[in-house]
């Protein structure tokens, strides 16, 4: 009984047994760095290397799929891309992309490999550029441009992917209204006021 336990034990170490595997530049620099499993997919830590020796991305595979956090670097040493996935290998959670200064550029949210929620985009100041309402991949919802100052540019509504919808506004650099306009099904804008003119409710607006 003993002696078949171990061999048992045997068995199933050799199953685990995992080899390693690198693959190199012509300058014979290390590339890429991973172990595959008894069924040739890759298993446990990936790194995959700049031809300077840098890291340029790193990551975790379970039986060949993607699996919890995957970054990416620039060349300089700093993230440029941190993402998330589950246990199914497909993107979920957060998202982010990064300047080679180390500031945010772009942060969304995936759910089931969909892009929901709101998109943020900042300048390289930090400051925000943008949001964006997303349903399903696809722009859906209020979006709001801004100057690098922080006042807003533009402020309206998507509808089904990158097409304005309803009333838009546009505003100076300095905050102070310059025109409104109606968006109408077909993503066709039309001004309804401009500086200038007298003040309309936009409430009563009809698209």
């Amino acid at each position: 009984m003993r002696l078949f336990s171990i061999f048992l034990l045997i068995i199933v170490l050799s199953s685990c047994e995992k080899k390693k595997t690198e693959t190199k530049y012509d300058s014979g620099n290390i590339k890429e760095s991973y172990s595959v499993n008894n069924e040739g997919n890759k298993e446990g830590e990936y790194v995959f290397y700049y031809e300077s020796g840098k890291i340029k991305e790193k990551a975790i595979y379970v039986n060949g799929m993607l699996t919890g956090a995957r970054l990416l670097y620039h060349e300089n040493g700093q993230i440029e891309i941190e993402e998330m996935y589950n246990e199914k290998g497909v993107l979920e959670g957060p998202y982010k992309v990064y300047y080679a200064s180390g500031k945010v550029q772009l942060e969304k949210q995936y759910v089931q490999n969909e892009i929901n929620g709101t998109i943020k985009v900042y300048y390289p100041s930090g400051t925000l550029k943008e949001e964006v309402t997303m349903e399903h991949n696809e722009e859906n919802g209020p979006f709001t441009e801004y100057y690098n100052n922080g006042k807003i540019h533009w402020k309206g509504t998507y509808r089904n992917g990158d097409n304005e919808y309803g009333v838009l506004y546009e505003y100076d650099s300095l905050g102070a209204p310059i025109k409104i306009m109606k968006c109408d099904t077909m993503a066709i804008c039309r001004s309804i006021w401009k500086h200038g003119m007298p003040e309309i409710n936009t409430d009563t607006i009809k698209i």
